[in-house]
């Protein structure tokens, strides 16, 4: 567990290196002129995509600004119940639907689930089994993001239908918040 902990303080150490790496000017004849950057966001997300916990995860648009598609991807905290440990990956591709403060956005992708349980049989012998599973996730809601840097607010309905499993019925009232910074 311990491990795990140091692999998140270190995924977030890095996205906030790689962001302090990417702010880049141009100059033309003596004067600075801010090129256009690809809005950029670290924040942490309760419920939602991370399942019963909570998850870090990195958001970036493919064109510069904020407005248009984007993706995010993220690591969620282990959640366990009795014997088993489960881990999410959750992947997205969203897009926001405008360059102002307030803005729609929408998106759908997959989030990686693996679990992992032992157990003990009649004899004492002790088990371990693990395994992968998918959850196909999409997201409709309100997302208040910076001009340039500041806090990201995202508040949103999350449904989604578990694949690849015994269980088939889709969760439909899942919602779900994250709290982060945002910058270009």
């Amino acid at each position: 567990m311990k491990a795990i902990q140091r692999y998140f303080l270190a995924a977030v150490f890095l996205l906030s290196f790689h962001h302090v790496l990417a702010q880049t000017y141009i100059a033309y004849d003596s004067t600075e002129i801010l090129e256009p950057r690809r809005a950029k966001a670290i924040y942490v997300e309760a419920l939602g995509s991370s399942g019963f916990g909570m998850s870090i995860n990195y958001d970036m648009r493919f064109k510069p600004g904020h407005k248009g598609w984007g993706f995010r991807a993220g690591i969620a905290q282990p959640y366990q119940v009795a014997d088993a440990t489960t881990y999410y990956f959750p992947l997205k591709v969203n897009k926001v639907h405008s360059d102002k403060r307030v803005a729609l956005e929408h998106g759908f992708g997959p989030v990686i689930v693996y679990k992992r349980w032992e157990y003990e049989d009649l004899n004492f012998n002790i088990h371990q089994r693990q395994g992968f599973h998918f959850l196909a996730v999409a997201n409709v809601g309100v997302r208040f993001q910076p001009l340039k840097t500041g806090v990201v607010w995202r508040l949103y309905w999350n449904p989604n239908y578990q694949i690849g499993s015994g269980s088939r019925r889709p969760m439909l009232f899942w919602f779900s918040t994250s709290l982060g910074i945002g910058f270009n």
